[in-house]
């Protein structure tokens, strides 16, 4: 008899837990800022439509397994056969570490492909250049983390192969220090703990496997980087279970951290038809950040987007930070096709409420792009931009926005 209640208890409270993770779903929400909103447009100098040149980055796309050095795996990517994704730019006036320009990116596209096996060359890789146009290895070092192999993969779902990858880097640069940022899909948490530092935080975040994760390495050079850490992962708390995080991005406004990503609306716990919603989060280390529940939906005070394709929302992102004003780039599309077509760039001060410019700065075939802020003065904001193509071209390109037209038709 004691045998059974034991065992009629155990399956109670399994039912018990069962019920509670699916009433903590439930009631997953980010919060909903109210809208401010203003009907002024942006009508300073549109200058961000040209393209100066196009990019070539001389470096090997690598897609081997960790200890494996097979030839069929390694791809030459220099022009002309381009195959890049992903960018982001930290632009240095006087240089750092003798390159004014250092870009990470992921190899994919183009010459990679975007079959099955494309996925193992997405690794994050490292550039640098002086001229935004040519790009090289800083040190002869590129690839910060290898392909997952096989052991250290998990399916998304049963049949499908398994192979786990890298992708949506994304890094800032504040007292010194790199942060750079990217996401790891269908990664086993032993084989992140195996890769990571040695820490509380991987070990308290690490106890079950996520689809997504994202992690941090840190670096003072550029060249010799710290163990990952991870930061967040596609499960309650910090997500509604298996989103997909995407394209995460992080500024430093001086006084913490800010993130953005991407959520696709494929759950109950978004505030309307969206395809998808961009979730903003804070952190005061960078590490730590907010969890869904703490976390708050961005407002978008206009949706160009919407008036090419009813259907399109926000795909991809990239934010940047400058004298009290964020940004975001925005690669919006068919997000219920995982793809992206135009490009918008959007703005704020509150980092909440975005207008966004009515004319794209590329109507069709791109992806996850960057802008990056070069100088600035008290009148306007000097950026370059490099602008990702579907087909795995880059492009460079340099514009100016004006701070009184910004403030102009942003609420303060």
């Amino acid at each position: 008899m004691s045998i059974y209640l034991s065992k009629r208890n155990i399956l109670f409270l399994l039912l018990l837990c069962m019920i509670s993770c699916s009433r903590q779903e439930d009631n997953l929400f980010a919060e909903n800022v109210e809208l401010l909103s203003n009907n002024k447009n942006y009508d300073g100098a549109s200058d961000y439509f040209t393209d100066i040149g196009t990019i070539n980055i001389n470096v090997l796309a690598n897609g081997n397994y960790p200890g494996r050095n097979d030839p069929k795996y390694i791809k030459d990517i220099n022009a002309p056969n381009v195959g890049y994704c992903h960018p982001d730019v930290q632009y240095f006036p006087k240089g750092f570490n003798g390159y004014k320009y250092w870009m990470v990116f992921t190899p994919y596209f183009g010459s990679i492909g975007t079959e099955e096996d494309s996925k193992r060359y997405e690794n994050p890789t490292i550039v640098v250049s002086n001229d935004g146009l040519n790009w090289n290895p800083p040190n002869g070092v590129s690839a910060l983390q290898m392909t997952p192999s096989v052991n250290e993969s998990f399916s998304e779902k049963n049949g499908q192969p398994k192979q786990g990858f890298w992708s949506d880097v994304d890094w800032t640069f504040e007292n010194g220090k790199f942060s750079l940022y990217y996401r790891g899909s269908f990664i086993k948490a032993v084989a992140l703990k195996a890769r990571g530092a040695k820490n509380n935080n991987n070990t308290n975040k690490l106890i079950k496997s996520s689809q997504r994760t994202i992690v941090r390495q840190t670096s003072t050079d550029g060249i010799h980087w710290n163990p990952l850490e991870v930061v967040y992962k596609s499960n309650p708390p910090y997500s509604p279970k298996n989103n997909h995080v995407i394209s995460p991005s992080f500024v430093y406004n001086g006084k913490g951290y800010v993130s953005f990503e991407v959520e696709n609306n494929i759950s109950p716990n978004f505030p309307g038809n969206d395809a998808s919603y961009v979730i903003r989060r804070t952190s005061a280390n960078g590490l730590d950040f907010s969890n869904f529940k703490q976390s708050q939906v961005v407002n978008f005070v206009n949706k160009p987007w919407e008036k090419v394709n009813s259907e399109f929302a926000p795909w991809h992102i990239q934010a940047t930070y400058v004298d009290g004003y964020y940004f975001l780039c925005i690669a919006a599309g068919d997000v219920r096709k995982y793809t992206a077509d135009g490009l918008y760039l959007a703005f704020s001060k509150d980092g909440l409420n975005f207008k966004v410019l009515p004319k794209p700065l590329v109507e069709h075939n791109t992806y996850r792009s960057c802008v990056f802020p070069m100088a600035s003065t008290d009148d306007e904001i000097n950026f370059g931009a490099v602008i990702a193509y579907k087909t795995g071209v880059f492009k460079y390109r340099e514009f100016q926005m004006d701070k009184n037209k910004l403030n102009e038709c942003l609420l303060k």
